[in-house]
């Protein structure tokens, strides 16, 4: 390539030129790459007005992201697209109406043939004082397109008002994302309770395994991940069961029996230690100390004291136990009898029938637990995400139980009084009405004012007969037979004793959980309308005891 001074000024000239175009693309297709960005971002936030899909703030987030990255993708595309110089050249010939000269010198100066020295000198000269004469600012000038930036105003704006609108799907995006984080907080607590269980040293490797079956299906099922609430509460609500049905509440009865019954035991020196065990749960323990006893060792007197304490020990557990009351009443007959095999015998089937109570009891009582703890998850699941709800749900029920609280409470001199009560809750009101009986204390010294009276507590009526005719006006009355007598006893009403009202209740927390199964079990067959399950679910959870 020639060196001369007229070529390397139109290189020079050529090299601005180019720079300058590159700047120029940039700074448009910047503008064009910052308005796809934020489409994009309206694109999402139109997404997510249409069906749950993220926060405003992650959309705030998305969306502004997006933009700056189409703005720095469309730069550096438009500054560093290839752009060969003879095809830059032939473009700058035409821009700045150079006639091809630009172009001609770069092809001249790249070719070997024969063209004549002077010839290139005289093109290259021409075509540098050519470029001379170019003012780049007038045709390359540094500005945004109108219509590019109308279009980015158009999208700025209508992204913001997306934004900013309120979004009815947000509440349910809310409520599903407080569904998810409760689910993770109880499949921990859900391990926990598994952990506990294969570490409880009562359990036998079966017992372990069929206690945790259910628990560990319960997580892989919860772990999937894209479960609704309905779904998630069913599944713990079938863990639930499954545990439930191994609690056997007739082993419980039975623990509960021994350890009463170790009460007795601890106050006699022989089986102290087998009382202690048992006063203390531990039934392990204290099946080993009965089936370590020896019979041998002992005196006359010890073994007659025993069996009197075996004897009084089979009497107290002959109802919840008959199997080991037998055993254990075999064996005081033998000592008795001075049979002192057949009493060892005796106590090692009570101490191995002991043992297997014991066994039972643990798996019972760490099956309860864990229902317990699966129903509080099931519980926590299904209230997640519904706190206005379960709020309407806890002021309706204040409410009504306040209302209940004041009509019960307003009785009237000796006879029946009827009041009506009203409790506003947290947003909700009830009204109650009792009937209360009660000889009341002494009344104040100022007047009750009824419906505007002040006559103290006492105002007249005006009573109305209004008879109603069988068949519509002109038909015969009907009478209801009677003595005649006025101070006689109405028919429909029998006699009352102001003096004892009479208690007829069942307590609060042994109907709870029947109810609140049944209305679960409703729910999840189907027989309750999607639309109000929540509002059961959060009925259930404000009265929960």
């Amino acid at each position: 390539m020639s060196t001369t001074l007229p070529f390397q000024e139109v290189e020079q000239r050529l090299s601005y030129w180019l720079i300058r175009l590159r700047l120029q693309q940039a700074l448009l297709w910047s503008v064009r790459g910052l308005a796809g960005g934020v489409a994009a971002g309206l694109g999402l936030s139109l997404v997510a007005r249409l069906r749950p899909f993220q926060p405003v703030l992650v959309l705030i987030v998305l969306s502004v992201s997006l933009a700056l990255l189409g703005f720095t993708l469309a730069l550096a595309s438009a500054y560093f697209w290839p752009r060969p110089r003879l095809t830059a050249a032939r473009y700058f010939d035409r821009l700045f109406g150079l006639a091809e000269r630009t172009s001609t010198a770069l092809e001249l100066a790249r070719t070997n043939d024969r063209t004549p020295e002077w010839l290139r000198r005289d093109q290259w000269e021409d075509a540098a004082g050519a470029a001379r004469g170019v003012d780049p600012g007038r045709h390359l000038p540094f500005r945004f397109d109108r219509r590019d930036s109308l279009l980015l105003s158009l999208l700025i704006l209508a992204l913001a008002l997306s934004l900013y609108l309120p979004n009815p799907q947000q509440g349910l995006l809310a409520q599903q994302q407080a569904v998810q984080q409760t689910i993770a907080e109880q499949i921990q607590k859900i391990e926990a309770v598994r952990e506990q269980i294969e570490n409880n040293p009562n359990l036998t490797e079966e017992q372990k395994a069929e206690l945790t079956k259910p628990l560990t299906e319960a997580e892989e099922q919860l772990k999937k991940g894209n479960l609704t609430q309905e779904q998630a509460v069913q599944i713990l609500t079938q863990t639930q069961q499954s545990l439930q049905q191994q609690v056997n509440p007739n082993a419980q009865t039975q623990a509960e029996a021994l350890q009463q019954a170790g009460q007795g035991l601890s106050q006699n020196s022989t089986t102290q230690a087998m009382g202690n065990a048992l006063t203390q749960g531990n039934l392990q323990d204290a099946a080993q100390a009965l089936g370590n006893m020896d019979l041998s060792q002992m005196t006359e007197a010890q073994r007659q004291d025993l069996a009197n304490q075996l004897a009084q020990t089979a009497q107290q557990l002959q109802n919840s136990n008959p199997q080991l009351a037998s055993q254990l009443q075999a064996a005081a007959d033998a000592l008795r009898q001075g049979d002192l095999n057949a009493a060892q015998a005796a106590l090692q089937q009570a101490a191995q029938t002991m043992s297997q109570t014991a066994q039972a009891a643990a798996q019972s009582q760490a099956a309860s637990q864990a229902a317990g703890q699966v129903s509080q998850s099931q519980r926590a699941v299904a209230q997640a995400g519904n706190q206005g709800q379960q709020g309407q749900g806890q002021g309706q029920g204040q409410g009504q139980g306040q209302g209940q609280g004041q009509g019960q409470g307003q009785g009237q001199g000796q006879g029946q009084g009827q009041g009506q009560g009203q409790g506003q809750g947290q947003s909700g009101s009830g009204t109650g009405e009792g009937n209360g009986e009660s000889q009341g204390g002494e009344a104040g010294t100022d007047p009750i004012e009824q419906n505007g009276a002040s006559d103290g507590g006492e105002s007249s009526y005006e009573a109305i007969y209004s008879p109603y005719h069988l068949g519509g006006s002109g038909g015969e009355d009907a009478s209801l037979p009677g003595s005649g007598d006025p101070n006689g006893e109405v028919i429909g009403e029998g006699p009352t004793n102001p003096q004892n009202a009479g208690e007829v209740t069942v307590p609060y927390n042994e109907v709870y959980a029947d109810y609140n199964q049944t209305a679960h079990s409703a729910i999840e067959n189907g027989e309750v309308p999607y639309n109000l399950r929540d509002i059961v679910r959060s009925y259930f959870s404000s009265l929960q005891p």
